[in-house]
């Protein structure tokens, strides 16, 4: 049985930590995760790794909770939606708002990177090398961009989400199964850790953020502070994909709801001609 008092301490970690927040009625979530400390670091039970985090944590340690305790849930293409919005509607936007432009992409929550490379092949699929264009990716979890920069998938990891005919065209087979991003994909995106509870974010940089099932997992307050912070990393007119169920209902942020292809994005206020 794990006391309350070590249920606290490690729900109020995560939070102040990640934004991830674990309310009382939902302390059992942290179990699995508490038994992989006691697992880790050897120790008799929840609260011998209690005292040892509260007494001698270092930077290692924390960083194993915050790997442990983000949800790196991802596949190919998934909710599809996004990336028809992306091709059909978003960069032919931008393209005639930012005529020869190289255009800005950021996936900040990008996990094991399945995200950034649907983008990237969605765009090459659709425009080929015409259309010039800087990626980054980032997530909190050192162990999700790990696998992301090493661009190794398995066997599974290909069958969901992935069409045949692009795996075979976009990688290649490796290590008795496994497949691995063929350079012209893996050259285009930049993975670098990033804490979206960072102070320092960039200004009026990215034309297009991905944004996907981070904010499901926030309350009201960081919620906001977070999409107050991502709506000023794009340019006047850049677009924000944030997941299905996500909204700025409840922020007060200052972007604009659009429909492309039968998909909600939200814009950047700026431009004369932005998506009505």
């Amino acid at each position: 049985m794990i006391e309350k008092h070590v249920y606290d301490f490690f729900a109020k970690f995560v939070f102040e930590k990640t934004g991830i927040f674990y309310p009382e009625k939902d302390y059992y979530r942290l179990d699995s995760r508490i038994n992989k400390l006691i697992t880790q670091y050897e120790c008799k039970d929840a609260n011998d790794v209690y005292t040892k985090f509260t007494t001698s944590r270092d930077a290692d340690m924390e960083q194993f909770l915050i790997n442990i305790c983000t949800n790196n849930e991802t596949y190919f293409f998934r909710d599809d939606k996004p990336f028809k919005a992306l091709v059909d509607d978003m960069i032919p936007s931008l393209q005639a708002e930012f005529p020869g432009k190289s255009l800005n992409l950021w996936s900040c929550a990008s996990s094991t990177g399945q995200e950034a490379v649907s983008v990237i092949i969605s765009i090459l699929e659709k425009f080929g090398n015409s259309v010039p264009f800087s990626f980054d990716a980032s997530d909190i979890s050192t162990d999700a961009l790990t696998k992301a920069k090493g661009g190794i998938y398995t066997n599974l990891d290909v069958q969901r989400g992935l069409p045949i005919t692009l795996l075979v065209k976009y990688f290649e087979s490796v290590n008795n199964g496994d497949w691995k991003a063929k350079p012209e994909v893996s050259s285009k995106v930049r993975f670098f850790e990033f804490n979206l509870f960072d102070k320092l974010f960039p200004t009026n940089k990215y034309h297009i953020i991905f944004c996907r099932n981070v904010l499901i997992y926030q309350n009201s307050e960081n919620k906001a502070q977070i999409l107050e912070k991502l709506a000023q990393a794009l340019v006047p007119g850049g677009f924000l994909v944030l997941g299905a169920g996500e909204s700025l209902i409840g922020t007060g942020v200052n972007l604009n709801q659009v429909t492309l292809s039968g998909f909600m994005v939200f814009q950047r206020p700026g431009l004369k001609s932005n998506v009505a």
